[in-house]
């Protein structure tokens, strides 16, 4: 889990509708880099915040299981993400505590967030593109 469900699908929306422009959040045209992780560490585009606010997003705003998940995703992250992976191999094989969290909170996350973060720099960088650059999208 990285966002809200309501943050990731919006960036998601967005990025496909207008993908490799200043309105994707992670164009990669403006470097590996930046497609990888540099978009989280910047301001985004004023496009990205402009065509955001346009996308329909009343199938996630309107669902009451994802507004109960809006509601409490740190707790559900920090349980889920943080609290139970580095507590079972304490418990159920004995680890020490220091692996434990090694491993489970830094390694595993760590790694998890740059395999995901790879289909924004790798694929798009250097894979192919089947969409269509030249379509003109009216919002």
């Amino acid at each position: 889990m990285k966002n809200s469900i309501h943050d990731w699908v919006r960036d998601h929306r967005v990025h496909h509708k207008f993908s490799e422009t200043d309105a994707d959040p992670h164009n990669s045209n403006r470097g590996f880099f930046f497609a990888h992780v540099g978009w989280l560490m910047r301001k985004k585009h004023p496009d990205v915040i402009h065509k955001g606010k346009c996308i329909n997003m009343s199938d996630i705003t309107e669902d009451p299981l994802l507004k109960f998940h809006t509601r409490y995703f740190l707790y559900f992250k920090l349980i889920f993400c943080f609290i139970i992976p580095t507590i079972i191999p304490v418990y159920c094989w004995n680890e020490s505590w220091t692996i434990a969290i090694l491993s489970q909170v830094f390694a595993r996350y760590v790694l998890n967030l740059n395999f995901t973060w790879s289909v924004n720099s790798l694929a798009h960088k250097f894979g192919s593109k089947p969409y269509n650059k030249y379509v003109k999208y009216l919002i």
